[in-house]
């Protein structure tokens, strides 16, 4: 008797009609399954295209991968992940747990590299190649049992099992469900014990879905089929988790243990008697409806894929980072918001925001934006005119790095190497004429070519800006200017954000834009932050009376009328990032207070790191 008829009967036995066994459950088919072997312990990246399982053979355990075109084509032949399968000692892989991009894959074994009893390690994808296996370390994992790994789809979230030796099932020592947060260094912290409704004391296996909200996990409880059955919860906002639902139309008396979850949330896979089973999840098990969304990010100069980061925000208190390895990154997230993307990487600029909107997504189609990202460091050629507009050959030019008291490297060909943000000083000598100023390279010189275009007139010499309380503000340096004064005469009116009615805000208090803080020289807001300044856009969005005064400061390292213009341009940037997420200029008023204010340590001595700030007041 073959293993669908078994099937079948056992179904049948079971309680469960077998009308639905033939309708609903389907063998993944071969290569997949076989015959001879028990296939189990599977996991499927988030585009459906990679599948990772484990076979127990009579020479011991093999972990396998196979890969396909798209979810329409067959799977192709599978290939043992030798660099995990050779280093299995004894025992079997309970559990593995792919990423949602398919990149790194977790799984608990026994390893010479252990710490005692079963540990997680995790191997990362090259190519078709898998790296040897790592362990998570400690203190995740401990010389007690810890197995049945899942992790979230950005790799942030890791849910596994420990052995819970007060309680057994037949001569099996039970499990509790816990969870890991992953810390930057790439370390776990935040251990915790899944408290009630989840744990009972006897678990066996968590799935975290796709959405990160909605968990799957196994479970010895009063109310079920029968031995391990299969149940759902999901997180509500308040923290607390959903009392669990049976998932009806799988559990059996016999036990299931382990399940894994399409990217697309549609398809459920589970074991039956030794072989791969997939089944559509009903509408009511799918969790929060998602959409996937592929980012591309690409250099804007080359157009080439590049490693980034990219930021994820629904609003101030909902985030999320992905990193984009060859410059894609996939994700899956909620239908009917609206999303904020922003990326970094090495060597560029912050990719200005980019606005994603889900509202009327129906899930089906992956959503892609693709994301251009300017280098830092871009070749720049200084171009000299006469009067005239004729080209000065022999113009001596001169260009010295304010971050770092450098001079600037210029070729034959009058090119120099600048970064974007940055301000130099720029002197230029021809014609018995001479130009001495101030520069800072912008993302705006691109449609020039990166062309600096310096004209020299015998007739005028252009010098140094004088110093901030001597200068009319030049609206063509600070557009900002129209918005009307603050009219102290006014009562202090109080605003709570939406998002988080714990934080508030009163007109014509000064704030410090939660501790935005700049490089020396530099006038570039780091993405890092674009989080905190939305909570600012929010507030202005939702209260469109408000205005805003954004004020930027700077250390009093350098001269002090080139700290006055950085400083400007500080709160210019934070203005320029408001006015892009559709705050009217009108509604802003900036200004430049250079080393007015700066902020000094315990000891009294200047901390420069926090005088280069913006702060704001809303009125």
């Amino acid at each position: 008797m073959n293993k669908v008829v078994l099937l079948a009967t056992a179904v049948a036995f079971y309680g469960v009609s077998e009308t639905f066994a033939q309708t609903n459950l389907k063998t993944i088919g071969t290569p997949i399954n076989t015959k001879e072997y028990r296939e189990h312990a599977f996991s499927i990246s988030g585009d459906g295209k990679t599948f990772i399982y484990v076979q127990d053979r009579p020479d011991g355990t093999k972990v396998f991968m196979s890969t396909r075109q798209d979810k329409a084509s067959s799977w192709e032949s599978p290939q043992i992940i030798s660099t995990i399968t050779d280093k299995i000692q004894k025992g079997k892989i309970m559990g593995t747990s792919l990423t949602y991009d398919g990149r790194e894959l977790f799984f608990d074994a026994i390893l010479p590299s252990g710490f005692g009893d079963r540990d997680i390690f995790y191997a990362k994808r090259l190519g078709n190649n898998w790296s040897d296996p790592l362990n998570v370390g400690e203190p995740l994992n401990t010389a007690m049992f810890e197995g049945n790994p899942s992790i979230s789809q950005d790799g942030k979230m890791l849910f596994f099992v420990r052995e819970n030796f007060e309680k057994y099932h037949g001569t099996e020592s039970c499990k509790t469900i816990w969870v890991a947060n992953r810390t930057d260094e790439g370390g776990w912290t935040n251990f915790e014990k899944m408290g009630e409704p989840i744990n009972s004391e006897c678990e066996k296996s968590a799935t975290l879905m796709p959405d990160s909200r909605t968990l799957i996990f196994s479970s010895i409880r009063g109310g079920g089929a029968g031995g391990y059955d299969l149940y759902q919860t999901e997180l509500q906002e308040d923290g607390t988790w959903t009392f669990p639902r049976d998932l009806d139309f799988l559990n059996t008396p016999s036990n299931e243990e382990y399940a894994a979850i399409s990217g697309n949330s549609e398809e459920i896979y589970i074991e039956v008697k030794g072989d791969i089973f997939v089944a559509p999840l009903p509408n009511k098990f799918r969790g929060s409806r998602q959409v996937p969304v592929n980012v591309m990010v690409i250099d804007a100069m080359t157009k080439k894929p590049i490693d980034a980061s990219v930021f994820v925000a629904m609003n101030s208190r909902n985030s999320a980072s992905f990193s984009a390895k060859n410059g894609v990154s996939l994700m899956q997230l909620k239908a009917g918001n609206n999303y904020t993307l922003a990326c970094e990487a090495p060597g560029y600029l912050p990719a200005n925001q980019i606005k994603v909107s889900l509202e009327n997504a129906n899930g089906t189609e992956t959503v892609t934006n693709t994301i251009e990202m300017m280098p830092k460091n871009i070749s720049y050629n200084i171009k000299v005119l006469d009067a005239d507009n004729n080209s000065i050959s022999n113009a001596k030019i001169r260009i010295f790095d304010l971050s770092n008291s450098q001079i600037v490297p210029i070729d034959i060909h009058s090119n120099a190497r600048l970064v974007f943000g940055n301000m130099y000083g720029l002197t230029v000598s021809g014609g018995g004429a001479e130009y001495v100023g101030n520069w800072i390279p912008e993302t705006s010189d691109a449609t020039d070519n990166f062309i600096k275009t310096v004209k020299l007139d015998t007739k005028a010499i252009v010098a140094t800006p004088v110093a901030a309380t001597k200068t009319k503000v030049d609206k063509t340096e600070n557009p900002y200017v129209t918005a009307p004064a603050i009219d102290m005469s006014k009562p202090v009116e109080t605003f709570k954000l939406k998002s988080d009615p714990s934080i508030t805000y009163e007109t014509k208090k000064v704030y410090t834009l939660n501790d935005i803080y700049f490089d020396r020289s530099s006038v570039i807001v780091k993405s890092e932050y674009y989080i905190d300044i939305n909570r600012l856009i929010e507030l202005m969005t939702l209260n469109p009376k408000l205005n805003v005064q954004l004020a930027g400061y700077s250390d009093s390292f350098g001269d002090a009328n080139i700290n006055q213009r950085i400083s400007l341009r500080r709160a210019k940037s934070c203005a320029d990032y408001l006015k892009r997420a559709g705050i009217n200029m009108n509604r802003m008023l900036v200004q430049g207070l250079g080393e007015r204010e700066i902020i000094l340590d315990e000891k009294g001595k200047e901390d420069t790191s926090k005088s280069r700030r913006v702060r704001f007041i809303v009125y």
